[in-house]
């Protein structure tokens, strides 16, 4: 593990409660511990593969409880450990590979093994979070559509009722009104026999006959009378039940409506809440992911110039001697210019030395 990748691990330990101070002995007992061989060609990557055997022990395969607050707390510590690893070999390969140039290939091939090993462990934590996200969105709608069937279910159901209440009201004015046409009938039948027998003695019994059918049609209108009556008060009966049973059916319904309200309100702050503190997350790495390549930019930028400088040096140096071997070849054989070709001669002797 690297220095500058144990200041990422150690922000995590800060915010959960270590003083600074126990922070600045941890890091200086970090720098006092010496790196395992490890199978690299990059000396540079030792720490930071050294600490891929950890990571593996701790990472691969985890399975984090991302549905619980505090599996998820975890999971996402866990990611930016794993991220800090990689910057941070990021940041030690762009510093390595400016005045290393012949080295590019190597370090680069590293690099990417490294850092594939570290994504291989970092994208199934990262999938978890994303899976456990997309969870908690169909749990949400599988439980507004259940609630959304039951009042469905129980509106069905009340108008069932409802229905069977009615036909029974139907099917005993139904019965009423046949035992009432039976009664007819049979009276009928009665007078029909009646006129029969009086049609002999219709002068004795005529007053009689008259007396009977008066009394026959009073119990007639009599009875339609009282079936009038029942049939009135039953439909009364049956409306005010009704009207009782839609007023508490509507009750029910708006106390189920402003439960479900209530509910959809609660899950909707959970989840803005969520994706806030993930929001924020992840500019606080975006930010520290700029901070780092800043400061790569400004070494290379620097390691540039001073190399062009060093180059520009080299160029005046080899542009003089070339100037001195030119005035060397074109006058060396004129002897008022012998001092100057024998002390230009010695110079470029003494410079190869």
């Amino acid at each position: 593990m690297s220095y500058h990748a144990e200041q990422y691990h150690y922000q995590d330990v800060d915010e959960g409660g270590a003083s600074y101070w126990q922070h600045q002995q941890e890091q200086e007992q970090m720098q006092n511990v010496e790196v395992p061989n490890v199978t690299t060609s990059i000396q540079e990557y030792s720490r930071t593969a050294a600490a891929l055997s950890e990571l593996n022990q701790r990472y691969k395969g985890v399975i984090f409880q991302v549905s619980t607050r505090e599996g998820m707390a975890a999971a996402i510590k866990a990611r930016a450990e794993l991220r800090g690893y990689r910057v941070e070999l990021e940041k030690v390969r762009v510093e390595i590979k400016a005045p290393a140039l012949k080295r590019a290939q190597e370090i680069d091939s590293e690099a990417r093994r490294i850092t594939a090993a570290i994504v291989a462990l970092e994208d199934p934590i990262d999938d978890q979070i994303k899976a456990d996200e997309r969870r908690k969105k169909a749990e949400e709608a599988a439980e507004l559509k259940a609630i959304a069937d039951r009042i469905a279910a129980e509106d069905a159901a009340r108008k069932a009722a409802e229905e069977a209440v009615l036909q029974a009201q139907r099917a005993e004015i139904a019965r009423q009104q046949a035992e009432l046409a039976e009664k007819q009938r049979i009276q009928a039948e009665i007078e029909e026999k009646a006129r029969k027998a009086i049609e002999e003695e219709q002068r004795i019994a005529r007053e009689k006959i008259a007396a009977e059918q008066r009394a026959i049609q009073i119990a007639r209108e009599e009875e339609e009378r009282k079936i009038r009556v029942e049939r009135d008060r039953i439909d009364a009966e049956a409306k005010s039940r009704r009207d009782a049973e839609e007023a508490r059916l509507l009750a029910e319904r708006r106390e189920q409506q402003r439960i479900l309200d209530e509910q959809a309100a609660k899950l909707r702050a959970e989840r803005a809440a969520e994706d806030k503190r993930i929001r924020d997350e992840e500019e606080k790495l975006a930010a520290e992911r700029r901070a780092v390549e800043e400061i790569a930019r400004k070494k290379r930028l620097e390691e540039e110039e001073r190399q062009r400088a060093i180059r520009a040096a080299e160029n005046k140096k080899l542009d003089g001697r070339a100037m001195l071997a030119s005035f060397v070849e074109q006058f060396g054989n004129i002897s008022e210019f012998l001092p100057v070709v024998t002390a230009i001669k010695n110079y470029m002797k003494a410079s190869k030395q």
